[in-house]
């Protein structure tokens, strides 16, 4: 299978990392390092994961660590198994088993916790949005300006700039022509809605296939094609400035939104998943979007703890 660009370079971050530190105060090898490093921009950017995924999980010494990270840098696996090799080998109990699965966002250039939304202007003068529990990499070179989404959502407003503007997922490439525009990942599949100008898009199966996805336009793509293309829900960057909009929506729909916005669990009974909703919702206080549903809707929100609440019909909550 080929490997993407990154892959490439972690798998050799990992090797160089190995051999450096087996070897430590080799001249030649020094010069042979700092000769890959400068070549190409993804170089320092992956020898800085493996540093800082080393650094959180501890000290590999001796022959063990030459063994593992050369093991990590030699394999035919991606970016994620790069990095849990790594991470299996330098240490497991420092981050514990959860730990080393969510490397890649836990040492993300930008990331979010659940609830949380972050706004950057990039060194080109675009804006980027975080959305709830997401996590990007930034890697801008002479040749393109590069954002890996790791997961969740982003929004992008792109600046003027030469250079074309990319941002990557596990399923694709999307390459801004000149625009707006918003990319979530879930479940294997990669949203992206088009608020200005135009998008095209690349399945990573089908890097030979272009797409354009035009202003206001919305699509779903997996790895190897595009479906469910469709028209952009306009309301659908309101959560850049913290609220939900919804109109017409399945109760059910809206809770597993919501949901994304706060820890624990937040369910809906089944008997009141069909009732239709329409509003506007704070993101920053899930209480009180409940509370506003529950005054518009013949429902109750029933709390068991501050981590399990779930929506039921006013009769269910009398008889329960």
């Amino acid at each position: 299978m080929n490997r993407s660009p990154e892959h490439q370079a972690l798998s050799a971050a990992a090797h160089w990392f190995a051999r450096m530190g087996a070897t430590p105060g080799d001249a030649t090898m020094q010069r042979q390092f700092q000769s890959w490093h400068d070549e190409n921009p993804l170089h320092p950017w992956a020898w800085q994961r493996v540093a800082l995924l080393q650094a959180q999980l501890g000290n590999a010494k001796g022959a063990l660590g030459y063994q593992v990270l050369d093991r990590a840098g030699r394999a035919s696996f991606g970016r994620r198994g790069v990095l849990k090799t790594v991470a299996l080998g330098v240490g497991l109990s420092a981050l514990g088993w959860a730990g080393y699965r969510e490397a890649p966002v836990l040492l993300a250039d930008l990331r979010t916790g659940t609830g949380e939304r972050l706004t950057r202007t990039l060194a080109d003068g675009s804006t980027l949005v975080l959305n709830t529990a997401s996590a990007v990499d930034i890697v801008f070179n002479a040749e393109a300006r590069l954002i890996l989404l790791r997961e969740g959502e982003i929004f992008v407003q792109t600046a003027k700039d030469a250079r074309p503007f990319i941002v990557r997922s596990a399923q694709g490439e999307m390459q801004a022509l000149g625009t707006r525009f918003s990319v979530r990942q879930r479940d294997g599949v990669t949203q992206l809605g088009v608020f200005q100008h135009a998008v095209a898009v690349r399945p990573e199966g089908a890097p030979g296939e272009q797409t354009i996805i035009d202003s206001g336009q919305a699509v779903s793509f997996n790895a190897r094609t595009l479906f469910d293309r469709h028209p952009l829900d306009p309301l659908a960057d309101t959560w850049i400035s913290g609220r939900l909009v919804v109109d017409g929506w399945r109760l059910d729909r809206l809770i597993v939104e919501l949901q994304r916005y706060r820890s624990g669990y937040l369910g809906c009974a089944p008997e009141i998943a069909h009732l239709r909703v329409s509003g506007s919702y704070p993101l920053d206080d899930i209480d009180l979007a409940l509370s506003a549903i529950a005054r518009s809707l013949p429902v109750k929100v029933v709390r068991y703890t501050d981590f399990w609440m779930r929506l039921v019909g006013h009769q269910a909550s009398q008889t329960a």
